[in-house]
């Protein structure tokens, strides 16, 4: 969807804002609307079910929206290239090769889930216990310290963090085809990427105790893997739908006649396609040499597929 496609009702929800007053009770209304008129808030009983959602996709669209619209908010990317260093960070410390080996061979006896993480105990108990949401690994995975959710075109990834994290002692590293962040010069997660993303429009915030990072895809994919080091997943069991503003616009039109066209027939009404041929029959009505006669009824005539 274009952005002059998406301003259309601009009016109407400005207002309703106004009616509103404050964002919050505008908020509300929205998602109380959701609520009442559709099924947003139900939860599918099965994959291919007609009415309700998967379980977990109605807060991943929220998220995604969320996402999609702050990135137009933001002037100058937060996350640089290879020679520069995240905006967040106050002091950056470079470990050499042969550090970097040692830390590593440090914590070699901790029991990880997932090699991509190097996890020094910095968690205490209640942190670790921590629960991912459905949606924050929604197409994706979870392990035990951090998880991934994705659409064909992005990815979101969820990293528990100690309770004293701050943006100033994080450095979240992004490149187009590795991904890594530290915490006082403590690997929390690294690794190659399974794709290159576009690591100059990456968008990372602290939330409490979880780092939220927002990746766009190079390439409209579904991914297997966030990183290498993962187990890959059954792209066949992945929710390929797809947000509708995302679908090229022949995809919408198409989509939205159908729509229309199965509205008509609860109504009892002709659909798009027998407008269509009593139109061409219409014509043929009044042409010379026509068989029919009298007034125009496309009733005498039946069409067969």
């Amino acid at each position: 969807m274009s952005e002059s496609q998406g301003t259309v009702h601009d009016d109407a929800l400005f207002s309703i804002l106004k009616d509103c007053k404050t964002l919050p009770v505008f908020l509300d209304h929205i998602f109380g609307f959701l609520h009442r008129r559709t099924d947003f808030y139900h939860e599918a009983p099965e994959p291919k079910s007609p009415v309700g959602l998967p379980k977990g996709l109605a807060e991943h669209l929220v998220k995604h929206a969320y996402f999609k619209w702050i990135r137009k908010q933001i002037e100058k990317p937060i996350i640089y290239d290879e020679s520069e260093i995240p905006e967040a960070v106050v002091e950056e410390i470079v470990i050499s090769e042969d550090q970097a080996e040692e830390i590593t061979m440090d914590f070699g006896h901790l029991n990880l889930d997932n090699p991509a993480l190097l996890q020094p105990g910095m968690l205490s108990k209640n942190e670790l216990n921590l629960k991912f949401t459905q949606s924050e690994s929604y197409n994706g995975s979870a392990f035990e310290h951090y998880c991934w959710s994705q659409t064909i075109k992005d990815l979101d990834i969820t990293l528990k963090v100690p309770e004293n994290a701050t943006s100033k002692n994080l450095k979240v590293s992004i490149f187009s085809n590795k991904i890594e962040v530290k915490m006082k010069d403590i690997a929390l997660l690294q690794g190659e990427l399974y794709k290159k993303c576009k690591y100059n429009e990456a968008i990372w915030s602290l939330d409490r105790q979880k780092l939220q990072i927002h990746l766009d895809k190079c390439l409209e994919e579904w991914w297997n893997c966030l990183i290498l080091s993962e187990d890959r997943l059954d792209l066949s069991t992945l929710d390929c739908s797809r947000p509708f503003e995302d679908l090229p616009e022949d995809a919408q039109a198409k989509i939205e006649e159908l729509g229309w066209n199965q509205e008509r027939k609860r109504l009892g009404l002709p659909t798009s396609d027998e407008l269509a041929k009593q139109e061409l029959l219409r014509k043929a009505w009044a042409a010379e040499g026509s068989p029919f006669t009298g007034p125009f009824d496309p009733t005498q005539v039946a069409f067969h597929s």
